[in-house]
């Protein structure tokens, strides 16, 4: 009996180590959501703003009528955080794009009618992957312009990008850009 547990109560010490996952504190995030234009003040109340990594919503909050919203998450192995905004008239446009947090409590200032970063060229910089040649400006009109490309696999993709402009429907949103890379507004 002492040969078996000479030899089990290791192993089982090491598979105890072994199954806690890496634990993260919760990141508290404090934020306003402000327009840089005072007329679009009262457009900003009961949007929602959520948090997304790797795929998954980590968190999500309504604004109040001063634009305020609070979001709390753990953090785990995620390459970086999308804060993104949606409603009514609005859609679903990137605001920032994080890859790690400085401390557990944040408070954090989001605005969806920002200024874009740009090349030396001209050509705007995406909020995610920090790139500039998948990006297009966005054209909005009635009826969008869809295109029909074959790729290299044979496959028939239905893209809405025609003559370098991103072409959508006729509701007209605050996004101006479109990464293709990241399919993602903003």
């Amino acid at each position: 009996m002492k040969f078996k547990i000479k030899y089990i109560l290791p192993l089982f010490v090491a598979l105890l180590f072994l199954s806690f996952k890496n634990l993260s504190n919760p990141v508290f995030i404090i934020g306003h959501l402000k327009p840089k234009n005072a007329e679009l003040k009262n457009d900003i109340i009961g949007l929602k703003i959520f948090v997304k990594a790797d795929g998954k919503i980590l968190a999500e909050s309504y604004t109040d009528q001063n634009g305020d919203f609070n979001l709390t998450f753990t953090p785990e192995n995620e390459k970086s955080f999308d804060f993104f905004c949606s409603g009514i008239g609005i859609g679903t446009i990137l605001l920032k794009s994080v890859t790690n947090f400085e401390s557990e409590n944040i408070e954090m200032s989001l605005d969806y009618t920002a200024k874009y970063k740009k090349t030396i060229l001209g050509k705007v910089i995406c909020l995610k992957c920090k790139k500039a040649d998948k990006v297009y400006e966005i054209l909005y009109s009635d009826p969008p312009i869809v295109t029909r490309k074959i790729n290299k696999f044979g496959d028939t993709i239905y893209s809405k990008i025609y003559k370098n402009k991103y072409r959508e429907g006729c509701i007209v949103e605050p996004a101006k850009y479109y990464c293709e890379r990241d399919d993602v507004k903003f």
